[in-house]
């Protein structure tokens, strides 16, 4: 499939403007798929150890579905992600919107041990929600793309939040499921939050190695 583009493309990047285009890893995603990725990324083989990463992978697609760029580097340099506690957690939110109304909505979000609170208005209860918890947070984050989906029937259905967000030149997945649409928006957002943030350790993570390694070729 790697090999041939046309078997997954219905036009080339260039086509549209772009390098390249990006691929999500599955469970179905096999060591070849995930060792191209990896190096599209510009990490080298040596750079890590493939089974391990490979057994990392297949465990956390089972759980999350699909895999993301940052998910593989968050396999590569931080041990077991998908078993470390949530750094983000939703305490507990409120929402007031009607028709004639502002929506108004307050947070209570846990990072870390500590819980922070902010009330924010927006373009509906979801948006006020949103804006609630990037002021908590102060990321500056863009919503690329939001999908509601319905997981069974009836009043008791659960709504599937899918959403895509845009920070600092990267993209962003994020899954809330819940009987409350608005409240399946904020587990959504939270889930994102915490993989901004498991990047973020990623990051810290590689320069601590970069410097390690530039001392030890000194003291050589």
């Amino acid at each position: 499939m790697l090999k041939n583009r046309e078997n997954y493309e219905i036009m080339t990047p260039e086509s549209i403007g772009l390098n390249q285009i990006q691929l999500n890893l599955t469970s179905r995603s096999g060591r070849a798929a995930v060792k191209h990725r990896m190096e599209e990324m510009g990490y080298k083989e040596s750079d890590y150890n493939m089974d391990h990463l490979y057994t990392a992978f297949l465990k956390l697609a089972d759980k999350k579905g699909q895999v993301f760029d940052y998910d593989l580097e968050a396999l590569v340099f931080i041990n077991k992600q998908q078993e470390e506690p949530e750094f983000y957690r939703l305490d507990n939110f409120s929402v007031q919107s009607g028709s004639n109304i502002t929506a108004t909505a307050s947070v209570n979000l846990a990072s870390g041990d500590e819980v922070k609170t902010e009330a924010a208005t927006g373009n509906g209860p979801v948006d006020a929600v949103y804006q609630a918890i990037n002021r908590i947070t102060g990321y500056q984050i863009e919503l690329v793309k939001y999908q509601l989906t319905a997981k069974g029937h009836g009043r008791d259905a659960l709504g599937q939040v899918d959403i895509v967000v845009s920070f600092n030149g990267r993209r962003f997945h994020g899954v809330g499921l819940a009987t409350d649409i608005v409240e399946s928006s904020a587990k959504a957002m939270v889930h994102v939050l915490n993989s901004i943030w498991r990047s973020k350790q990623v990051e810290i993570e590689k320069q601590r190695l970069q410097t390690e390694k530039q001392n030890n070729q000194e003291t050589v």
